[in-house]
């Protein structure tokens, strides 16, 4: 407990879309390569939504003089970059094969 506070989670609704736009992915397309590449496309939208909200709270952490929250979300925040970077990489090659299948 850095701050005195203790940390209580909401439902983002604007995750809980996207996330629903995955899971439909998986109602509307037939198990194989092509549903892997839209399954795959859709992560980086889960990723580029979490780095924002993470930029954002360190941003804030930093204003507010919260350096040890700054640094934890920095860290966080290059977590995801990293997984970003990893989906980015995948996706070029399940694309590759899709393509071939489509």
């Amino acid at each position: 407990m850095i701050v005195g506070k203790k940390l209580t989670g909401k439902t983002c609704v604007g995750m809980k879309g996207v996330l629903e736009e995955g899971s439909e992915v998986l109602e509307d397309t037939d198990k194989g390569v092509v549903r892997d590449a839209a399954l795959i496309s859709a992560c980086p939208r889960v990723e580029h939504y979490e780095m924002a909200g993470y930029g954002s709270a360190r941003e804030f952490a930093k204003l507010l003089g919260q350096t040890e929250v700054a640094t934890l979300l920095d860290e966080t925040l290059d977590e995801e970059k990293n997984a970003d970077k990893k989906l980015s990489a995948i996706s070029k090659q399940v694309n590759a094969e899709a393509k071939t299948q489509g």
